[in-house]
């Protein structure tokens, strides 16, 4: 284990609304579900840019740390604050992409216009350190990002963004403030910027070569991934 080194960090989790129900309904639809939520979270993954990178997929999530580097760092919070929405943006545009060439009629691409992404930073300190091969970070900042993924907020699309996270990234547009209770953490102070989707309200299914290569991609992964874990 590498030594741990204490620094102010940019913590950034961007997470699939109404991951859950999606894939419990279509338990039997997994193949598709699975390789759906795998291209959207694959196209969240390559907007991060430098200083912001990801630290690990969390199921349905994104973790993305920025350090505070040497220098540059008041001009780099500014420029992340101008590309918040941008994971949002991805997002919707992939979306629309699966739901407007779906050559299937399972639940699963039936039901794929139900997700939404949300974006959540907290400004903070955290440890970082290399534990058997993977980085990790840790500390009281990392929990409360966490905790914030359970809210009171009815939107499914939104950036929330904690006090310091906004003093930082310095984000255009309207942010309205409001505050998050938990028990162990206490009362944090965030601010919400609700975004409306503009995604197809439906995926009815049509003709798309396309589309019929993407769903064989789906089916030969999950057979490669039943033979390297053939319990699963």
């Amino acid at each position: 284990m590498d030594t741990p080194l204490e620094s102010e960090v940019l913590l950034l989790i961007a997470d699939i609304s109404g991951y859950t129900r999606f894939m419990l309904t279509n338990h039997t639809a997994r193949v598709h579900a699975h390789g759906i939520v795998a291209d959207l979270l694959g196209v969240v993954a390559r907007e991060a840019r430098p200083p912001l990178a990801v630290n690990k997929f969390e199921g349905d999530a994104i973790f993305m740390v920025a350090p505070r580097p040497a220098s540059g760092w008041h001009d780099a919070g500014r420029t992340l604050g101008a590309r918040l929405t941008g994971f949002i943006d991805v997002f919707n545009r992939r979306l629309t992409e699966l739901a407007s060439s779906n050559i299937c009629d399972c639940i699963a691409c039936q039901q794929m216009v139900s997700l939404r992404l949300k974006v959540i930073a907290h400004y903070g300190v955290a440890v970082r350190s290399r534990i058997a091969g993977f980085d990790e970070v840790s500390g009281v900042d990392v929990i409360l990002i966490h905790r914030l993924l359970k809210n009171e907020i009815q939107a499914a699309e939104y950036v929330l963004l904690t006090e310091p996270a906004y003093a930082f990234l310095e984000p255009p547009g309207d942010y309205v403030a409001r505050r998050e209770s938990y028990d162990d953490v206490g009362q944090v102070p965030v601010r919400l910027r609700a975004i409306a989707a503009a995604v197809p309200a439906a995926a009815p299914r049509r003709f798309s070569l396309v589309d019929a290569w993407r769903k064989i991609g789906y089916d030969v992964r999950y057979l490669l991934a039943r033979r390297r874990h053939p319990a699963a």
